[in-house]
């Protein structure tokens, strides 16, 4: 049994070697990618900043973690996945989705050309929050860009008729700012109060209450993606 999991172990890295001679670079995961950055860990999620612009390319690395994803900048940019052609892509701002890499890990990189660039977040879902399955879990009042066993993203709109919304009981959540004027959220019994401009994100901590208010302007846009 161990002869066999040391034999699997060993070809799977030959395996790699082989395709890193290949394609003249060292595959890495994700979080090791150089413009993919790690900006928060904990034991539920890890949130990777993207950015590649002004005619670079990211090297190959590995999607294979369950994530939700955002993309921030409208943009054209160059994608390959591992043993194929390049492919031209769009991102749109603010079109989030999930992958859950059940099936297997997507291995590619991106270019992205001279004068542009292309910013997106990778939430990487870690755990689940809840220990065991709530049959009378409801998702928020919300618009949904997707649902799914381990997160769900919803689509808020703030404006000066509807300028807060407000929740408590819920899983942690990750909160992007798309477009607009800056908003706070606040869970005051956390001391946390966060101002959040175009292309930021904050977390928000499970169960406590928690509020999002836009400060003045005409309107925001955020996606809310909550960990189930």
């Amino acid at each position: 049994m161990v002869f066999t999991a040391l034999r699997v172990s060993f070809l799977t890295l030959t395996m790699f070697i082989c395709i890193e001679k290949s394609v003249g670079q060292k595959i890495v995961p994700v979080r090791e990618e150089p413009r993919h950055i790690p900006v928060l860990t904990n034991k539920y999620i890890r949130v990777i900043s993207a950015e590649i612009g002004d005619g670079d390319t990211s090297l190959f690395h590995i999607h294979e973690t369950p994530s939700a994803f955002i993309f921030l900048t409208d943009v054209s940019y160059d994608n390959q996945v591992l043993n194929t052609p390049w492919q031209k892509l769009d991102s749109k701002k603010g079109y989030a989705w999930y992958a859950s890499y059940q099936t297997g890990g997507v291995t590619h990189r991106v270019g992205v050309p001279h004068n542009l660039r292309l910013h997106a977040y990778d939430i990487e879902l870690l755990s689940k929050y809840a220990i065991t399955e709530n049959p009378a879990w409801e998702r928020l009042p919300y618009d949904t860009a997707f649902v799914s066993d381990r997160c769900v993203g919803y689509k808020i709109e703030l404006t000066n008729e509807n300028p807060t919304i407000q929740f408590s009981g819920r899983g942690p959540i990750i909160a992007i700012m798309v477009s607009g004027e800056e908003v706070t959220i606040t869970q005051p019994e956390t001391r946390v109060k966060i101002g959040l401009e175009e292309e930021d994100y904050g977390y928000i901590r499970p169960v406590y209450p928690c509020t999002i208010k836009i400060n003045g302007g005409d309107k925001a846009t955020l996606v809310l993606f909550e960990i189930r």
